[in-house]
């Protein structure tokens, strides 16, 4: 009973209520610090949007710095505890987490890995866990995805460094971008080559300071022998992917058509 009541006023004499205003206050700087921060790099990646990317991986990391920092200066330079109740409670508290959050602290371990050595960072395109779209949102826990449905994916990070991770454009603004379309074998498949590059240069989506490559392939399907003549340019921005898809889909038919290259065409969706 003796030591209950020790360890009970040990505990009450390194809590005050001049701490707890020390401990409220230095949390609400560190909030109004970080959503400051990240007011100024939206409004910086929206002046500046050929910068977008980098601007936008300056957060993650330094919200992890900012609340550890605060943590860390909460417990050891404002409480103060005498370092044999120090080492308790963090034994108390490592047990307590170890025991009832396991998969929550393997995803803030799998997020903390992505930040330090990042397969993806904000703004890349990625398939993830068996979605496709923008990173967003990195946090120590969680991913988020922007799908072009405009859906909002939470991905767990320990999930997303289990599976494969294809991305698109890995750091970079832009990416690229494959059309396919499939041709009668009969057609003037030099004709159909040269036509799909000259629609995709006149695209306003285009970046043309990479080159514009034109595959040509053969298959047989249903019994009728095809061609399929495949663009691959590289958009200016990851989030025009889709748009540049359509506006060279739309662009090389009706060069077609006008060619007489074919009557009609078959165009899946880009690869």
């Amino acid at each position: 009973m003796d030591t209950e009541s020790n360890s009970l006023q040990a505990l009450l004499d390194i809590i005050s209520l001049e701490k707890i205003l020390a401990i409220a206050l230095l949390v609400l700087s560190a909030w109004v610090f970080l959503t400051l921060m990240q007011w100024l790099l939206n409004k910086l990646a929206d002046q500046f949007p050929r910068h977008r990317l980098l601007l936008n991986r300056i957060y993650p990391l330094t919200r992890v710095l900012v609340w550890s920092g605060t943590v860390i200066y909460a417990v050891v330079g404002i409480v103060a505890p005498h370092q044999s109740i120090l080492f308790a409670m963090l034994g108390s508290a490592g047990l307590a987490l170890g025991l009832a959050t396991q998969e929550p602290i393997k995803n803030m371990v799998s997020g903390l890995i992505i930040m330090i050595n990042p397969p993806y960072r904000l703004g890349d395109m990625v398939s993830l866990a068996g979605h496709y779209g923008e990173v967003i949102k990195l946090e120590w826990s969680v991913t988020w995805l922007r799908t072009f449905d405009d859906n909002i994916i939470m991905v767990p990070n320990n999930e997303a460094l289990r599976t494969a991770i294809a991305n698109s454009n890995s750091g970079a603004l832009d990416e690229q971008v494959s059309v396919k379309f499939s041709l009668p074998a009969e057609c003037d498949h030099q004709l159909a080559m040269a036509l799909a590059r000259e629609a995709t240069l006149t695209s306003p989506y285009t970046f043309l300071k990479k080159p514009i490559i034109i595959n040509l392939d053969n298959s047989v399907e249903f019994g009728k022998a095809l061609i399929h003549v495949t663009v691959k340019a590289w958009v200016l921005d990851i989030r025009l992917e889709k748009r540049f898809a359509t506006d060279i889909q739309m662009r090389v038919i009706d060069a077609y058509k006008i060619a007489g290259v074919m009557p009609s065409a078959v165009v899946p969706l880009p690869q």
